[in-house]
């Protein structure tokens, strides 16, 4: 019988984001900093790393989503890492938007999108970080137990 367990998405702080992790399905956590209508992007920041989010997949017409369009609302958004042959075009920030650095080819391709208000960036990072040094003390042939970790 086929296994039907649904794929788990890796918990991921936006400073690790990198294209070593293309097609994987990531979590990931931040400010909102800016939200493109028409080409349905937002871009999310944690202190200066920032990345594109395609939303696409996640907006409904008949869902009201007003915190979309507030600035610094936190947003938790769960998809797939993808690669742009060509660099997607970056918003144009206002001068009072914090200078992030942003990779314009990797975007994650948005299943879920979801106003995380109460979610503490500083605390979700500190864990991540945690289970990241745990994994990188595990032996290299212990796949079983990085796959229970949520890092392999």
């Amino acid at each position: 019988m086929p296994n039907q367990q649904i794929e788990s998405a890796t918990a991921t702080r936006l400073a690790s984001v990198s294209p070593q992790m293309l097609s994987r399905k990531l979590r990931v956590a931040g400010q909102l900093l800016h939200y493109d209508i028409d080409s349905s992007t937002v871009l999310i920041h944690d202190s200066e790393d920032a990345l594109l989010v395609d939303v696409a997949l996640c907006l409904s017409a008949w869902r009201s989503t007003p915190w979309l369009r507030e600035p610094r609302t936190v947003v938790m958004a769960l998809g797939y890492l993808e690669s742009s042959d060509k660099p997607l075009s970056l918003p144009v920030l206002s001068a009072h938007a914090p200078l992030v650095n942003v990779n314009p080819r990797l975007v994650l391709r948005a299943i879920v999108l979801e106003e995380a208000r109460d979610l503490d960036l500083s605390l979700w990072n500190r864990a991540i970080a945690a289970r990241e040094a745990v994994a990188n003390t595990l032996p290299q042939d212990s796949d079983s137990e990085q796959d229970r970790l949520g890092t392999a």
